[in-house]
């Protein structure tokens, strides 16, 4: 079976990575391109999902000045997103990228598991697969610096000779972008509905023991050269993330 796959925010960090392995997969995946400018067309953003039979609604705002701002935007994507839903009486299998910032009280946190709410609502509605996916930390290459991952930002301004700042050394759980492709892969195959999965984390680390590994690299294979001693897959993946922020000097 060939599954017709339409991702909002297709060119994000994680959409960019669902994107390219779907892509390669032509047995099993279809992408049905998405635009950004889509949410700003009512016609546009109808003729996409008539196309789709899985959706995965990663679009989202995770920082603003204005914390409001943030809120109200993933919400009116939501909205949107039903609303076209409606207009193609579509039948699609909705998978809902949300984070375990669900349980705090913050504008992204509460635009998240609402959101997630409106979509069950509308699926249940109409009798259609709905999978709601609280994700821990991801990292992986090519995430956005200064936006949502330590990690990228840490990598980047070591690459770039300035001195990474801890705010808090809180001890994070993470997963690797590879690992959760494939368990969003697997979501599709196996047709898995569930309204609230929280995705398990694949490693726990403080963040200082993420610069600590951080600032070995670079001194090993930025300073002097040499690859650096690599002991886990933990290791493997954070060194992999590290590299990918080289080609930015070299512009």
């Amino acid at each position: 079976m060939l599954h017709k796959i339409g991702i909002t925010g297709q060119n994000g960090f994680i959409g960019s990575h669902l994107f390219r392995y779907f892509k390669q997969d032509k047995n099993r995946f279809k992408i049905i391109p998405f635009k950004d400018d889509y949410f700003s067309n009512e016609n546009n953003l109808k003729d996409w999902v008539v196309e789709c039979d899985v959706i995965i609604h990663l679009a989202a705002l995770s920082r603003h000045e204005k914390p409001l701002t943030v809120y109200e935007t993933n919400i009116s994507l939501v909205s949107k997103l039903i609303s076209a839903l409606n207009n193609a009486q579509s039948s699609a299998h909705i998978i809902f990228s949300s984070s375990i910032q669900e349980n705090i009280n913050s504008e992204y946190g509460k635009s998240k598991k609402e959101g997630r709410e409106l979509l069950i609502k509308w699926c249940k509605k109409n009798n259609l697969p709905f999978t709601g996916l609280l994700f821990p930390n991801v990292f992986g290459p090519f995430a956005k610096p200064y936006y949502a991952s330590v990690i990228a930002t840490f990598s980047h301004q070591l690459i770039h000779n300035k001195v990474p700042q801890i705010i808090e050394d809180a001890c994070l759980d993470l997963i690797f972008i590879d690992e959760l492709v494939q368990i969003i892969s697997e979501i599709i195959l196996n047709k898995k509905k569930v309204e609230k999965y929280i995705v398990p984390y694949s490693y726990q680390i403080k963040v200082s023991n993420i610069l600590k590994l951080l600032e070995y690299y670079n001194e090993c294979y930025i300073i002097n050269g040499i690859t650096p001693s690599l002991n886990n897959n933990f290791e493997y993946n954070l060194f992999y993330t590290f590299k990918s922020y080289l080609p930015q000097i070299k512009k």
